[in-house]
């Protein structure tokens, strides 16, 4: 399982992409969502997902710098939810966003 280091209250920004044997998947009309859990299944947040290429499947994972600041320090669990156009649903792998405790702030 990947794990991506994250200070608590900084901007969160994930660019990624949907590929299947190294090609990109067209996402065009497809549902796109992600979700911060803990690892008793408590929600933490339901993070923003933008598609920014529909055709070269990309797309990217925001969490403004208010909403980090209130996530635990901690290790979350978080994966992608596809939703296509005739209703077929499937999950990326679940990763971690391993949250560590911010020492500037105000």
């Amino acid at each position: 399982m990947a794990e991506i280091a994250h200070k608590r209250g900084d901007t969160f920004e994930l660019t990624c992409s949907l590929e299947n044997g190294g090609n990109p998947v067209d996402i065009t009309g497809w549902t796109v969502a992600a979700q911060l859990r803990k690892g008793d299944d408590t929600l933490v947040q339901s993070v923003t997902v933008t598609v920014t290429d529909a055709s070269a499947g990309e797309f990217t994972v925001t969490a403004a710098s208010t909403e980090t600041d209130d996530w635990p320090i901690e290790n979350l669990d978080i994966d992608v939810e596809f939703t296509e156009a005739s209703g077929s649903v499937s999950s990326s792998e679940t990763f971690t966003i391993n949250v560590i405790k911010d020492i500037t702030r105000s």
